[in-house]
C-alpha cells in the first residue's frame, strides 16, 4: 500500500487541503502546532475510523461537518476512502451546542457519509462494516473492532510520537502481551484453551447423557405394566357400550309419549293464546313509564348544572393581539436569541484565550513573550464585546417571556370560548330530551290501560292449558333424567377410551425412548473420545506450534533489531539484544548496560530500532508487504550525523512510500520530496517544497 493523496475539510486546523503524495522519502516539516501530526490522525481516521477516539478532537471547532478522503494504491488497484464527521442537534435546535450553567456545550460529533470507491466503482458502508472492508483491502488478519486502532497499522505501517518510546518502558508481561497480539501468536493459546474448553463440554456432556440412560431399566419394566393391563381396560370399554344402547332405546320410547303431549298442548294453547306476550309487553311499558320519568327527572336536573355553569363562565374578553400573530414574533425572538447564544460561545473563547495569554505572559506556540499592555487591551475590548452582546440577549430573554404570557392568555380565551358554545348547545340538547321524553310518557301511559284491560280477558282461558303443560313438563323430566344417566355412561367410557389411547401412546413412546437411550449411550462414548482427541492432541500440538512460531519470531526480531541499532549508533562496543519477554537489553564490552544511562539520541536510536524490527517482523508475518512506513517525530534527540543517516537507514529498507514528520530542519537533505505545514490566521496549510 502507499498513500497517492489525502483530502481534508474541516478537520481541526485545515479548512479546505488536498496533498498529492509521490513514492520516494517524504519530510513533512512544521513548527510545533503547525498541523504535521493531524495529516497523520486524518489518515488513520480515513482507514479505521475514530476508534476509542471522540469526534470532537478531529471536527473543527464551530463547524458542523468534516470529511477526509483518502486514495491509496494496493494490490495494483486504487482505491478512495472516504469518512465524514457530522455534528449532531441538540433539544431545541441548536446546530453548534447548547447552553448549560452559562457555557456553551458542543453538541456530540458522529461518523456520516462512509464509502469506498474501487476501481471507479463506489459503494456506501456503515462505520463498522467500512472499517471491515478496509481491512479486508490491506489483507490485514484482525479482528474488526470499531472502537479499536488497527493493531498491524499502529505496528507495521504508522509509529505515533507518544509510542516510539512507550514500548520500552512497559512492563515486560504487558510489551510480551502487545507483541503476541501484533504478531498474532496469542491465536494459538486462543486456539489450545478453545480445544481444552471443548473437551471439558464434550466430557460433561457425555457423563449427563451417561446419567440420562440410567432409566432404561425404568422404562422396559413400565412397557411391561403398560401390556399387561391394557387387555383388562378393553373388557370394561365393551361393557360400557351395552349400557348406552339400553338407555338409548328408552329415551326413544319417553320422546314418543312427550311429542303427543306437546301436540294437544298445541290446541288447548289458542283459547289462552297471547297472554304471555300481554304480559311482557305490559312490564316492558310499565319498566318504559318509568325510565321517562326518570329521564326527565334528570334532564331537569342537569339544565339547571348547565345553567348554572354558562352563568359561572361570565362574560370574556378578546386578547387584543391574534394568535398568529404572537407566534410570529416569537419565533423572530427566538432566532435572534440563538443567534447571541452563538457569538456568546465565539467571544467567551476568544475571551478565555486572551486571559490565558495574559495568565501565561508567554505564547505556548513559539514560547515567546508577549506584550503585556497590548494584550491588557485586547482583553478589555473582548470583554466589552462580550458584555454587549449578553445585555442585547437578556433583553430579548425577557422580549420573549412577555410573548409567552401572552399566548397563554390567548390559549386560554380560545378554551374559555370553546367551553361556552359547548355548554349552551348541550343545554339546547338537553331542552328538547325533556320535551320528547314527556310527549313519549303520555302515550306510554295510553297503552299501559288497554294492555291491562286485555290481560284480564286471557287469565280464565289459561286453566286448562296449564293442565296439560305440567304433563308434558313431568314427561320431559324423565327424559332428562335418562340422558343424564346415558350421558354419564357415554363419560365413563369416552374416559376409558382416552385411558386406553393414552396407554398405547405412552407404550409408543416409552419404546422409542428406550430405543434413543441405547443410541445416547453409544453417542457418549463417541463423545469421550472426542474429548480425550482434543486435550492429547490438538492442545498438545498447538502448544508445540506456538512455542516454534515465537522461537522463530524472537530471533528474526532480534537479528532486525541489533541490525538497526548499529547502523543508527556508530559504537562496536555496544550493542543489543532481547529477552524471552522482547526486553530490550543493552551490552557494552558485553557486559549489560542500564537503559537510563544512554543518551538521549542513544535512547532514541534504541527505541527507532526496536520499531523498526517490530514494524519489519509484523509485515513479513502478516503477509501485508513493505510498501509504506509513516513515523512521527523519529529523531527527538538525534545528532546531525544521525539524522543525516535517516535517509540512507530508509532507504535500506526498501520501501517504495515513507513518510515523516518532522520539525527538524536537518532532515531535509535526507528526503526526496519536503512537503511545508504553516499555520496562518489559525488555518494549516501545506505547501510543497524542494528537496
Amino acid at each position: 500500500m502507499i498513500i497517492k493523496s489525502i483530502k481534508l475539510r474541516n478537520i481541526r486546523t485545515y479548512e479546505e487541503e488536498e496533498v498529492r503524495l509521490p513514492e520516494g522519502i517524504i519530510l513533512f516539516e512544521g513548527g510545533i502546532g503547525a498541523g504535521k501530526s493531524t495529516l497523520l490522525l486524518a489518515i488513520e481516521f480515513a482507514l479505521f475510523g475514530l476508534g476509542n477516539e471522540k469526534g470532537t478532537t478531529l471536527l473543527s471547532i464551530g463547524k458542523n461537518s468534516g470529511s477526509v478522503e483518502l486514495t491509496l494504491e494496493t494490490g495494483g488497484k486504487e482505491v478512495k476512502v472516504h469518512r465524514g464527521l457530522e455534528r449532531g442537534r441538540r433539544a431545541g435546535g441548536s446546530k453548534a451546542g447548547s447552553l448549560h450553567q452559562g457555557l456553551l456545550v458542543p453538541a456530540g460529533v458522529k461518523q456520516s457519509d462512509c464509502w469506498i470507491e474501487v476501481d471507479g466503482v463506489r459503494t456506501s458502508y456503515s462505520p463498522s462494516e467500512m472499517k471491515e472492508q478496509v481491512l479486508k483491502i490491506l489483507n490485514y488478519n484482525e479482528p474488526v473492532d470499531p472502537k479499536a486502532k488497527s493493531v498491524i497499522f499502529r505496528y507495521a505501517v504508522y509509529t505515533p510520537q507518544e509510542e516510539m518510546k512507550e514500548i520500552l518502558s512497559q512492563p515486560p508481561d504487558l510489551r510480551l502481551q502487545t507483541i503476541r497480539k501484533a504478531l498474532r501468536i496469542e491465536e494459538y493459546k486462543i486456539a489450545m484453551e478453545n480445544a481444552k474448553a471443548i473437551a471439558s463440554d464434550l466430557r460433561k456432556e457425555a457423563e449427563f447423557i451417561r446419567k440420562g440412560t440410567e432409566r432404561l431399566a425404568e422404562i422396559q419394566e413400565e412397557i411391561r405394566g403398560i401390556e399387561e393391563r391394557l387387555p383388562d381396560r378393553e373388557e370394561g370399554l365393551q361393557r360400557l357400550k351395552a349400557e348406552a344402547e339400553m338407555i338409548e332405546g328408552e329415551i326413544g320410547k319417553l320422546k314418543e309419549r312427550r311429542g303427543s303431549l306437546q301436540a294437544e298442548l298445541l290446541a288447548r294453547a289458542k283459547d289462552a293464546e297471547g297472554i304471555d306476550r300481554i304480559e311482557s309487553d305490559l312490564q316492558r311499558t310499565r319498566k318504559e313509564i318509568a325510565d321517562l320519568e326518570k329521564k326527565i327527572e334528570t334532564g331537569k336536573k342537569r339544565l339547571e348544572d348547565l345553567q348554572a355553569r354558562i352563568k359561572a363562565i361570565g362574560p370574556i374578553i378578546e386578547p387584543a393581539m391574534s394568535e398568529d400573530e404572537v407566534e410570529g414574533m416569537l419565533e423572530e425572538a427566538k432566532a435572534r436569541l440563538s443567534g447571541y447564544d452563538k457569538e456568546l460561545g465565539r467571544l467567551k473563547a476568544d475571551l478565555e484565550n486572551v486571559k490565558t495569554l495574559v495568565m501565561k505572559g508567554y505564547c505556548p506556540t513559539c514560547n515567546r513573550a508577549i506584550d503585556g499592555a497590548e494584550y491588557a487591551a485586547h482583553l478589555q475590548e473582548a470583554e466589552a464585546k462580550y458584555e454587549k452582546v449578553r445585555m442585547e440577549r437578556q433583553k430579548t430573554a425577557e422580549e420573549i417571556r412577555d410573548l409567552e404570557r401572552a399566548r397563554k392568555e390567548i390559549a386560554e380565551y380560545a378554551m374559555k370560548k370553546g367551553q361556552l358554545k359547548g355548554l349552551e348547545e348541550t343545554a339546547s340538547e338537553v331542552e328538547d330530551g325533556i320535551y320528547d321524553a314527556q310527549h313519549r310518557l303520555g302515550e306510554a301511559k295510553e297503552r299501559e290501560k288497554e294492555l291491562s284491560e286485555r290481560k284480564a280477558r286471557a287469565e280464565g282461558a289459561a286453566e286448562a292449558y296449564k293442565a296439560v303443560k305440567r304433563e308434558c313438563e313431568e314427561c320431559e323430566a324423565q327424559i332428562t333424567k335418562k340422558e343424564k344417566e346415558r350421558d354419564g355412561i357415554l363419560s365413563r367410557k369416552a374416559a376409558l377410551e382416552k385411558e386406553i389411547a393414552v396407554e398405547k401412546e405412552r407404550l409408543a413412546d416409552l419404546k422409542a425412548e428406550a430405543e434413543r437411550l441405547e443410541g445416547e449411550r453409544r453417542r457418549a462414548e463417541r463423545l469421550g473420545l472426542h474429548s480425550e482427541w482434543l486435550v492429547k492432541y490438538l492442545a498438545a500440538a498447538l502448544e508445540r506450534i506456538e512455542l516454534t512460531v515465537m522461537n522463530a519470531v524472537r530471533r528474526e526480531f532480534e537479528e532486525e533489531f541489533s541490525k538497526w541499532f548499529s547502523y543508527l549508533v556508530e559504537d562496536p562496543s555496544k550493542g543489543v539484544r532481547i529477552d524471552e519477554d522482547f526486553t530490550p537489553l543493552v551490552t557494552q564490552d558485553s557486559y549489560e548496560q542500564d537503559v537510563g544511562n544512554l543518551s538521549g539520541g542513544e535512547r532514541t536510536s534504541l527505541a527507532l530500532a526496536y520499531r523498526l524490527a517490530l514494524n519489519r517482523v509484523v509485515q513479513r508475518n502478516s503477509r501485508i508487504g513493505a510498501d509504506l512506513l509513516i513515523l512521527d517525530e523519529p529523531t527527538d534527540g538525534f545528532s546531525k550525523d544521525q539524522i543525516g543517516k535517516m535517509g540512507d537507514l530508509l532507504r535500506e529498507l526498501g520501501l517504495r512510500q515513507a513518510v515523516i514528520v518532522s520539525h527538524e530542519r536537518e532532515l531535509e537533505g535526507a528526503v526526496d520530496h519536503i512537503f511545508r505545514i504553516q499555520k496562518e490566521g489559525g488555518r494549516s496549510k501545506v505547501q510543497a517544497g524542494s528537496s
